[in-house]
Order: C-alpha cells, then sequence, then structure tokens
C-alpha cells in the first residue's frame, strides 16, 4: 500500500492569511477633550500641545490635547486620559498617516493638524 503524502505548509503563509482573516486595520487616533486649558496640562505639560475645540462637538471655551493612539473602552468608544472628561475619534481629514517599510521593519507615524 502506497504512503500517503504529507503537504507541507509554509509557516509564513499561514501567519499572513491568520492575520488578513483576523481583520487587522489601522489604528484609529483619538484626541481628549478637556473642560479648561489647566486639565489639558495636567496631562500634556506643554501648552503647544492643548487647542481650543473649534469643531462644535464641545463648547468653544473646551481643549483639544494632540492626537495619539490610545485605549478604548469595550463598546469601541475611546477612552480618555486621566484629566480629561471625554475623548473623541479624529477627524481622518485632519491626521496625515504615513508608512514605510516591509516586514519587521513597517512602522506607521503621523501628524495631527
Amino acid at each position: 500500500m502506497p504512503k500517503a503524502r504529507s503537504r507541507k505548509r509554509s509557516t509564513a503563509i499561514t501567519l499572513v492569511l491568520a492575520g488578513t482573516l483576523a481583520g487587522c486595520g489601522e489604528p484609529i487616533p483619538q484626541r481628549d477633550a478637556y473642560r479648561n486649558l489647566d486639565d489639558c496640562l495636567r496631562d500634556w505639560s506643554d501648552p503647544t500641545r492643548c487647542e481650543p475645540v473649534r469643531d462644535g462637538r464641545f463648547a468653544p471655551s473646551y481643549y483639544y490635547g494632540p492626537h495619539y493612539y490610545g485605549s478604548s473602552y469595550g463598546d469601541n468608544r475611546p477612552r480618555p486620559s486621566a484629566h480629561a472628561m471625554s475623548a473623541v475619534y479624529a477627524p481622518q481629514a485632519s491626521v496625515k498617516i504615513a508608512r514605510g517599510g516591509f516586514g519587521s521593519s513597517a512602522r506607521s507615524f503621523f501628524s495631527g493638524g
């Protein structure tokens, strides 16, 4: 009786397919919203990283901190920093994301606008 041929599989292809099927996506940048500049400075320590709200989401007297990649709650709402009253996902139009490299050298970075 002939021996059954075993099929060899590439670990690399299996990992690529697993990552694709798992729904890997780009992280979404977020910003913290603060009731005042002092609260923003407690988290970010630099007045150039805090700016008045101008998008109508909050009162114009409130401040946003810088864009960053943070954690979220179980229902996918962004989790605010310690002194923030809320956190919002940043509009994609105001964030420039650049990618470079391949494999282990890949990296992402952004600049907030």
